[in-house]
């Protein structure tokens, strides 16, 4: 390899180069995977709102008889062929992605927003003199250093429709609750696990406790097209989550309740008692009455306190706290420990709902 230069080009110089027969989007190297509609208007959506895109690869070769360069691309070739054809009048962005600009083609846009797509910069880094084994290579070092996807961003990068949607932003609009109460951490936030967190919950709320995450892909997929439940889901997961705080009395990070698993135990029975699992948008919420709340503060963080001490035989138990105590220890997201955790909190906190 000679050269390897790291550019912005703007979207419409890569038209340029197709309209002059100097942009290759099938060299031999490259996949020949085909993106899905819904795939290709997700693209052009993050494109309309400024989202930044991942890289490209391309590579520079000098055609000595012709007096000319063409650009085969190495790397991302689906994205540029889903840009050229929307510019092309090939398709518009899906109602689910994009409502305001939805089922109007390129030319169909207002000018302001023709202009931002066409002049939207495109991160490239060029590789100048490289034969085929060193590009290879390139991708094998790449890949080196790439550390693999868990199972939520691979449901990230599978499915692009309603559900995905609404559960990253209903994420990222909690995300500072997540952090100031310490129930996940930056670390964890970048590995997308709130937002696997908010779809474990909001599955919960939908059918009633799951077995593990075996519920979440199916709601991705379920889903995908329409989630109509979401409107009034949204509401309730929010007043949950303030009702947990109220519970433990606003001290979530100093209690053993900021563990994910206990976490998601005490959101479900609070959820349970209020609205009832899988409850419709005309179900009747039961009142949160403040008259237990003390006396259920109290049986609260002494459960908290057996399970953080759980070696220490001075601290006395009653049979559901050492029936808690066990189902919090192994497999924390079995169905059978999930049940028993729901079973105990909902009968502590119940006297809050009327």
């Amino acid at each position: 390899m000679e050269r390897f230069q790291a550019q912005i080009y703007k979207v419409n110089d890569v038209l340029s180069w197709d309209n002059r027969k100097e942009l290759v989007l099938s060299p031999k190297f490259q996949r020949r995977t085909v993106w899905s509609p819904r795939g290709k208007s997700y693209l052009i959506d993050s494109i309309v709102k400024g989202f930044p895109l991942p890289p490209f690869f391309i590579r520079e070769k000098l055609i000595l008889s012709e007096k000319r360069t063409v650009r085969e691309v190495v790397d991302g070739q689906q994205r540029l062929r889903a840009i050229i054809e929307f510019i092309n009048d090939g398709f518009t962005i899906m109602p689910i992605h994009n409502a305001e600009h939805s089922r109007l083609k390129f030319s169909q846009l207002p000018e302001n927003i023709q202009e931002s797509i066409l002049t939207f910069p495109l991160s490239v880094n060029t590789l100048i003199g490289t034969d085929d084994s060193a590009v290879l290579d390139i991708f094998s070092r790449l890949n080196a250093y790439s550390v693999p996807l868990n199972d939520q961003e691979k449901l990230n990068a599978l499915y692009l429709g309603v559900f995905k949607q609404k559960v990253d932003n209903l994420s990222k609009l909690h995300l500072v609750y997540w952090e100031e109460n310490r129930i996940i951490s930056k670390t964890q936030i970048a590995r997308m696990k709130e937002v696997e967190f908010s779809a474990e919950l909001i599955s919960a709320m939908i059918a009633g406790l799951q077995n593990g995450k075996s519920t979440i892909r199916l709601n991705y997929k379920r889903y995908d097209d329409e989630f109509p439940q979401f409107e009034y889901l949204e509401q309730r997961f929010s007043n949950t989550l303030g009702l947990c705080k109220i519970i433990l009395d606003e001290n979530i990070s100093e209690s053993e309740f900021q563990r994910m698993p206990l976490f998601y135990s005490l959101f479900c029975a609070i959820y349970d008692l209020q609205y009832g699992f899988g409850a419709d948008e005309t179900a009747t919420a039961r009142i949160f009455d403040r008259t237990h709340i003390e006396s259920v503060q109290q049986t609260i963080f002494q459960l908290s306190q057996i399970v953080g001490n759980e070696n220490d035989d001075t601290i006395e138990r009653t049979p559901a706290f050492s029936t808690f105590l066990t189902a919090t220890k192994s497999s924390t997201d079995k169905i059978t420990n999930r049940t028993t955790r729901h079973n105990i909190l909902k009968n502590i906190i119940s006297p809050l709902f009327v």
